[in-house]
């Protein structure tokens, strides 16, 4: 960290806090030589005196206590610059101190200003002072307070959430401290109404006041309250256009935070987080979108790695609820398609090569079922089954399996070449084809669920799937799938054939 970086975070509050005072006393001493009475040399003298002691002390006192709250910070701060570490999580009495700073520097200066109006006017009348005079000092000390403590309180925010906030809570989670206190937006409006509208207010009744009892002359004490109006407006106005820009920009920053990474959640972007710099209502705002954009993007992830393992299609479905667990029964088309004679490739090529290989040839079979809108459903070995017509309608289910079966075999033969090419031997599968009723739903364990078709239609596809080796071809399908299709596909009949599970020969179908 550059030195004057450190010294600048490290010294943060304890300025904000001088500046803050130093405005609040040059304000009330511009408004002293505007309406102050006329001072005994006596009283004036003894006044004198009293600043040239209590006004070091005044600021003296508040760093050495302010130094003395915050050595916690400033060790943290000092071991960390020491050891150049990468940052690492708060200690949580560093973190109380930070919060809560604002509030501790407010009350020692409302302390400190309560005890200069009880010291002043205390003296005053021990001097004889007049009873008017003794007020006038207790409350210009009071007031000096107020506005001291006015001022500061924007300007710690502003300090605090533009320059220790991000570097000390860079991932937010200010509002979730415990042992804090919260600077609400409610709090803020109020110290905004009482800086603009109430300490003008009382300033103005107070010079008033004073005029009109020190200035017998009618016609001057008016010409001198209209000067003095004129300049407490100019010099309030000043102020409060100041205050008002520091609670806007403490206000609509977090605000433009939360917008923007709403933005980027609207467009299904979860990488973004709000740079939360306040633990009020906005603030706990922020952390709780930040902790909705993880939620968000660990929910993609799993829907992303869910995707991978059943197709997107299922994965929705089953996500949103449409599966009914208990089942329903669907029309659908149905293909199984086994490798066939790949024994001799696995004893000649390492188990690597192999696994390639038939990634390769799943890839490029699903790729062809995708496109004419079936699905996916397992893996068997190395066996594919797919669906056409669930869990998603899909019109000329039949003619789209087909169509399928048709690209599958197109496919494998491009697939062969480049095998071929590497030297190794060329692949074959046979693919069956059924169409009929299944029981379409989610089976398995309450802990373990996969997306199955049930019926006697899944297995006949698998049985005609089988039947190519005794018949020599690679694609058979029934004859409900054939009178699904129409004329599009040049078919052979084949012999009807008896299969397992079935009392009367299959009428089946081979495509060309």
């Amino acid at each position: 960290m550059k030195s004057l970086h450190f010294l600048r975070i490290k010294n943060a509050m304890l300025l904000a806090n001088m500046i803050s005072n130093v405005l609040g006393v040059a304000v009330v001493l511009f408004l002293i030589r505007r309406t102050g009475p006329p001072v005994p040399l006596r009283i004036a003298h003894l006044a004198q005196n009293i600043n040239q002691v209590f006004i070091p002390l005044s600021f003296l006192v508040p760093v050495i206590i302010t130094i003395i709250y915050e050595r916690p910070i400033r060790g943290f701060l000092n071991q960390r610059r020491e050891i150049k570490s990468p940052f690492e999580a708060l200690p949580l009495d560093v973190k109380r101190r930070l919060l809560n700073e604002p509030f501790f520097l407010i009350a020692l200066d409302l302390i400190i200003w309560i005890f200069a109006a009880i010291l002043y006017s205390s003296l005053f009348r021990a001097f004889g002072a007049e009873s008017s005079l003794i007020r006038l000092v207790f409350l210009r000390s009071f007031f000096t307070g107020l506005i001291s403590t006015t001022i500061a309180f924007f300007v710690f925010e502003f300090v605090f959430q533009r320059h220790l906030v991000p570097w000390f809570f860079p991932e937010g989670g200010l509002y979730m401290t415990p042992g804090t206190y919260h600077i609400r937006i409610g709090t803020r409006l109020v110290a905004l109404l009482f800086a603009c509208n109430l300490i003008p207010f009382f300033a103005v009744i107070n010079s008033s006041r004073l005029i009109s009892r020190h200035l017998t002359n009618f016609a001057l004490a008016f010409d001198r309250l209209q000067s003095t109006l004129l300049i407490y407006a100019l010099l309030f106005m000043a102020v409060g256009t100041w205050l008002t820009f520091l609670v806007r920009s403490n206000l609509t920053k977090p605000l433009k935070e939360i917008i923007r990474v709403l933005r980027e959640v609207r467009h299904g972007r979860f990488d973004s987080k709000v740079r939360v710099t306040t633990n009020d209502e906005i603030g706990y705002a922020g952390d709780v979108i930040n902790e909705m954009t993880e939620g968000l993007k660990e929910r993609d992830f799993i829907k992303d790695t869910f995707g991978k393992y059943v197709s997107e299609e299922i994965r929705d479905e089953i996500l949103s609820g449409n599966i009914p667990l208990d089942g329903e029964l669907k029309e659908v088309t149905v293909i199984f398609a086994d490798l066939r004679n790949y024994t001799p490739m696995v004893e000649s090529i390492s188990p690597k090569e192999v696994v390639k290989i038939i990634n390769g040839y799943f890839k490029e079979m699903e790729e062809a079922i995708r496109e004419c809108q079936g699905l996916v459903l397992q893996y068997i070995g190395d066996e594919i089954e797919a669906v056409f017509g669930a869990p998603i309608r899909v019109e000329k289910h039949p003619y789209k399996a087909v169509q399928a079966a048709q690209e599958m075999g197109q496919r494998l033969r491009a697939l062969n070449r480049v095998l071929q090419q590497r030297g190794y031997p060329p692949l074959s599968h046979g693919i069956g084809i059924h169409t009929g009723k299944v029981l379409a739903a989610n089976i398995g364990s309450p802990e373990r669920l996969s997306y199955a078709l049930v019926g006697d239609t899944v297995n006949l596809a698998s049985r005609l799937q089988g039947l190519n080796k005794e018949f020599g071809t690679e694609v058979i399908l029934s004859s409900t799938t054939r009178a699904g299709i129409g004329n599009h596909f040049r078919l052979k009949p084949l012999p009807p054939t008896r299969v397992k599970g079935k009392a009367d020969p299959v009428e089946i179908f081979t495509l060309i």
